[in-house]
């Protein structure tokens, strides 16, 4: 009974096993690379038709040929040392010439992987051929290319450095050979409307002071011009800033300029960034100087510094005079003006600064605003690793002005915002505080208590 049982199994088994075979063989043949067995004296045990139609040879021709017949003299004499190798036991991985049956050479890489008998002992060798040349042409020609390109950069960072030097010079020949006479006629005009004064009508005085106040628009129109050559030749140097500290500081040196002025400011502590200190004081100083400017006419002004908690932008918030957004593209251009100058002096370089200094840091700025709706400019610098610890409210705080509705912000660490309106008396009369109520707070403060938490 066991005996029919064993036929019966060895009947089933070999079919499956030769179809096995035959699983294996096609597999072999649809796959894009050469493959072949060859056994201890170098002759071909197996190949799949790749191996067959590199060499140009018919199916089955190339077993029991040798691999020095079918490779050819040449070849196998430098290839022997890693047949030799891999008979004894040592996997070789290597690129070669193998010639087609065309005669052409092509570039292989060649695997020789010893294959175990059950004893352990070699036997043979597994072949795998890949053909690589279009693979090596490829990337010799990335190299070429690569080589041509940084040529080309070098030769364009050349251009650009004798560029430089020539800007150099032309800054130079700016601040030296343009200020003499700036400064001569500024000089002598200065002098003609004091001595001669009384000599010239009023016409001829207004004349006068129009030539001095030109020359001195010219001798800023030249500072801003040099800061915004120097701007883009400074090599940066990274540090962490502290924006806060430095729109305070900023602000409060406006203030001294003009301690009437009625203004409250809203500066988000903590706000912190990685840049060069000295450039993105410039960046901080014209939009705070901007927006100090253009809300001269607003009763009260009001200048806001923070962060978008959404995209981490820090901005730079006003309601002034605004500007129409079909014209926003023209804001940071040089001399680009959306407002009188007569009525709102500047150079016109300013914004052309902010936004040179920020693209160097690889960072983006931009502007959104009304007209007479007010306006704020939006700048993203590279992130601290660090997180702020102590994302609160806007510190308020209200420029003192005259009269008897004084905003003053008391904005202690870790405490709701109170704001407090203050009664300025006569001297020698009593000065009184009272709380705004909730409601009558300017939006501000009430969106700083929601920061809060506050009431």
């Amino acid at each position: 009974m066991s005996v029919a049982k064993q036929k019966s199994r060895s009947r089933r088994t070999g079919p499956q096993v030769r179809d096995g075979d035959d699983d294996v063989r096609r597999l072999c043949d649809a796959l894009p690379v050469l493959i072949a067995h060859v056994d201890g004296e170098e002759r071909y045990c197996f190949n799949n038709q790749a191996y067959e139609s590199w060499f140009g040879l018919r199916p089955r021709e190339l077993h029991g040929k040798t691999m020095r017949e079918v490779l050819g003299e040449e070849a196998y004499v430098e290839m022997r040392p890693r047949i030799r190798a891999a008979l004894n036991g040592e996997k070789q991985v290597f690129e070669g010439t193998i010639r087609q049956a065309d005669g052409t050479e092509r570039l292989a890489q060649i695997h020789y992987i010893p294959r175990l008998s059950a004893r352990g002992r070699v036997d043979g060798i597994y072949i795998l051929l890949q053909d690589i040349t279009e693979q090596r042409r490829t990337q010799e020609q990335f190299r070429r290319l690569n080589a041509e390109l940084e040529h080309r950069v070098q030769e364009r960072t050349g251009q650009l450095e004798a560029a430089n030097r020539e800007l150099e010079a032309f800054c130079y020949s700016v601040s030296h050979d343009l200020r003499a006479p700036l400064r001569a006629v500024r000089g002598f005009t200065d002098v003609l409307i004091e001595q001669y004064a009384s000599r010239l009508d009023a016409r001829g005085q207004d004349f006068l002071r129009r030539v001095s106040d030109a020359s001195v628009q010219m001798d800023c129109l030249v500072d801003d011009l040099l800061r915004l050559s120097r701007v883009s030749r400074t090599e940066i140097q990274l540090q962490r800033i502290d924006l806060s500290a430095l729109a305070a500081q900023i602000l409060s040196e406006l203030k001294k300029g003009d301690p009437n002025r009625e203004l409250l400011t809203a500066v988000e502590p903590g706000l912190e960034a990685e840049g060069d200190e000295r450039l993105v004081r410039l960046v901080m100083d014209n939009l705070l100087r901007n927006a100090w400017k253009f809300t001269g006419r607003s009763r009260p002004g009001r200048i806001e510094f923070g962060q978008e908690p959404d995209n981490g932008a820090f901005y730079v918030r006003d309601n002034g005079v605004g500007f129409d957004m079909a014209y926003a593209h023209r804001l940071f251009g040089v001399f680009q003006r959306l407002h009188s100058a007569a009525d709102y002096p500047g150079s016109g370089v300013g914004l052309a600064i902010a936004q040179r200094v920020i693209n160097r840091h690889g960072g983006r700025i931009w502007a959104e605003g009304r007209v007479n709706g007010g306006a704020t400019f939006y700048f993203t610098l590279p992130p601290q690793n660090e997180t702020r610890d102590n994302p609160g409210a806007p510190a308020l705080t209200k420029a003192p002005c005259p009269g008897p509705a004084g905003i003053v912000a008391d904005t202690g660490p870790g405490r709701p915002l109170e704001l407090y309106e203050q009664e300025n008396h006569p001297p020698g009369g009593r000065q009184r505080q009272r709380r705004v109520p909730d409601h009558a707070r300017p939006e501000e403060v009430q969106r700083g208590q929601r920061r809060r938490g506050g009431a």
